[in-house]
């Protein structure tokens, strides 16, 4: 018999309720995997979990707008009004009854747009929302009886108007996690006590410079720090007593703005800035020791720079540098490092790289400008590019199989081709060996896998033609996997297939398996030598 069963006198089975008589705090953990609306739907169970569902210490509170409202990121004057007074009894609960309060999200509607007027048009629309006026003195209220209910994680996105954060969050002891989006925080003269705090992310929130200083220095356990979009400063400061290890700066310095780094304990830094022309990085030799990521996009780092910062890195493991256009030539020695990425780094003409333990190599740009790149590795090295069809050539070819020729050993080539004509016919594709006169590599590279991805583009035959033969004239893959971005991509796998015919039972092309994962291509290959594989997705 069941053990969950027990029999009445009547002999009918009487089902039992094991899973309702768990205790609260586990059927709280429990719920805390489902959403915000999900977990309130269980309380039509039972009164027990009625009562689950309405102590839960997971708040999430967002706003949401009636398709047909008005303003198209606010709510009707009904549904606020509602939504107001919902959220409101519901936050007066967990103070009347001193309910625990684990994690309150409370998101607004998107300050940036409403109803497509610019930031600089809001302030004569936020007169005419519903119930604005009440929502700054409502969210002061919600978050006291968070902080004093012991709240660990804080996720608030202001509305449409600025708001300021009230000091009590500033001593909010148990905080273990604060985002915040589009608020505003006030100077405060007194001490900051987020003891708990780890996480710190601030997105277009305006603070002053001696304001955010001190709640850096001031939380000693922060971990992590994610400065976006935000104003009000123009240096940061990590002191040497700081335990931070990410770092995380995006278009929010101005352009003599300057990061001082005073503590060694730094693991990833993430630096991204639209329009700036130098390196804003201060620190000490020796300070970056530990530091085993470091992505730059689109910053005005020069060759020095990187070079200087590059003889600091010992334990640098990823480097990831996007649209860094001022660099021209650069030197990697390292012995941990496993990854590279450089992608639409437009001014590069020469790249070197000692990395014993490399793995994998990225390079997303055209090979028109395709520098000359030396890659010195023990280990196995994948290679990532992604180009237009404008440039691939001869010499194209001829700079990948040069490349693929300094490597020791390479698992798999992934090639992605992309135009920039919305998927128009493209013959430009052109291969002829005997451009390049006595120049001779040697036999093309082995390698497992070759991934082939289009990208909104179509080829004529003749370019289908020419690729597959300066591709296995680069190198001579066991498995191809095409991936088509098409609306109707059946054309390209059957003059790909038809190609593949003849170049299937070739000494020169000695294929193993055909992936494709867009289409049924199993009838088109009749090569008894090539095992064909379709809706596979790598």
């Amino acid at each position: 018999m069941n053990p969950d069963c027990e029999e009445t006198v009547s002999g009918q089975l009487n089902t039992l309720d094991r899973f309702s008589d768990l205790p609260d705090f586990i059927l709280h953990h429990i719920i805390s995997f489902l959403d915000t609306r999900e977990a309130y739907r269980t309380c039509i169970l039972s009164k027990r979990w009625a009562h689950i569902s309405a102590t839960n210490p997971i708040i999430e509170f967002h706003y949401y707008c009636e398709p047909k409202s008005p303003h198209r990121y606010w709510p009707s004057e009904e549904v606020s009004a509602r939504l107001l007074g919902y959220i409101d009894s519901r936050m007066q609960r967990y103070a009347k009854d001193n309910l625990r309060v684990r994690t309150l999200r409370l998101r607004f509607p998107n300050s940036h747009k409403v109803g497509g007027c610019n930031v600089k048009d809001l302030r004569c629309i936020v007169k005419e929302l519903p119930h604005v006026e009440e929502l700054p003195s409502k969210i002061d209220e919600w978050l006291r009886i968070a902080v004093r209910n012991q709240v660990e994680k804080l996720d608030l996105g202001s509305p449409v108007f600025e708001y300021q954060l009230p000091d009590i969050l500033l001593s909010a002891k148990s905080l273990r996690q604060l985002n915040c989006i589009q608020v505003k925080i006030p100077n405060y003269n007194g001490a900051i006590n987020l003891e708990s705090l780890q996480t710190l992310e601030l997105l277009c929130v305006d603070v002053e410079e001696r304001m955010l200083n001190h709640i850096i220095s001031s939380c000693l356990l922060l971990k992590c720090l994610s400065v976006n979009n935000c104003s009000g400063f123009k240096t940061i400061v990590i002191p040497c007593c700081s335990q931070l290890k990410e770092l995380t700066l995006c278009n929010t310095l101005p352009k003599d703005g300057t990061i001082i780094l005073e503590t060694s304990s730094l693991v990833c830094f993430k630096f991204s800035d639209l329009a700036f022309d130098r390196w804003p990085v201060m620190s000490k030799p020796g300070l970056l020791r530990n530091l085993t990521v470091l992505d730059i996009y689109y910053s005005g780092i020069t060759d020095g720079d990187l070079g200087k910062l590059l003889l600091e890195l010992a334990s640098l493991e990823t480097l990831l540098l996007y649209n860094c256009r001022k660099l021209i030539t650069i030197r990697v020695l390292s012995i941990r490092l496993n990854v590279i990425c450089l992608e639409n780094c437009r001014g590069l003409v020469d790249v070197m790289v000692d990395a014993p333990s490399l793995t994998k190599f990225i390079y997303r740009g055209t090979f028109g400008l395709y520098p000359a790149i030396t890659i010195s590795s023990q280990t196995s090295c994948d290679i990532s590019v992604r180009t237009t069809t404008n440039y691939l050539d001869t010499q194209g070819f001829f700079k990948m199989q040069k490349l693929m020729t300094g490597l020791r050993s390479c698992h798999a080539v992934e090639i992605s081709l992309a135009n920039s004509l919305y998927q128009s016919v493209c013959d430009s594709i052109k291969f002829n060996e005997e451009e390049l006169g006595d120049v001779n590599l040697g036999p093309p590279r082995n390698i497992t896998e070759l991934k082939l991805t289009l990208y909104y583009l179509k080829l004529s035959r003749s370019s289908v033609s020419a690729f597959l033969n300066g591709i296995f004239w680069t190198c001579r893959p066991d498995i191809i996997s095409f991936r088509f971005y098409l609306e109707d991509p059946d054309l390209m796998i059957q003059l790909f297939m038809s190609e593949l015919e003849d170049m299937a039972n070739c000494l020169r092309h000695p294929l193993k398996r055909i992936e494709c994962p867009d289409a049924n291509c199993s009838n088109i290959l009749e090569s008894e030598k090539v095992e064909v594989q379709w809706r596979l997705h790598w």
